[in-house]
């Protein structure tokens, strides 16, 4: 085998090692974050008692944030994209 087929090779099992430790990482961040928020907001409940702490109003007004944007943002593009189409 040539040095520049063992390189290439290298490079190859470096570039499969490097994909694979990103999702890893990526697989594992999520589950701490999941496991963060459960935390909190389990200990949220505790302090604030189940009546007082409620997180579906919070849950609520962020989805209608992103709806708001989201439409603000669908009605930019598709005016720019009118404006190419003449």
């Amino acid at each position: 085998m040539s040095r520049l087929e063992k390189t290439i090779q290298k490079k190859s099992k470096r570039r499969k090692l490097r994909f694979i430790s990103k999702v890893l990482f990526i697989l594992f961040m999520s589950i701490n974050l999941m496991v963060c928020i459960f935390i909190v907001d389990k200990n949220a409940k505790m302090m604030l008692g189940k009546e007082t702490y409620s997180i579906q109003p919070v849950i609520r007004d962020i989805q209608m944030f992103i709806n708001v944007k989201v439409g603000y943002i669908n009605g930019i593009t598709k005016g720019l994209l009118a404006q190419f189409n003449k």
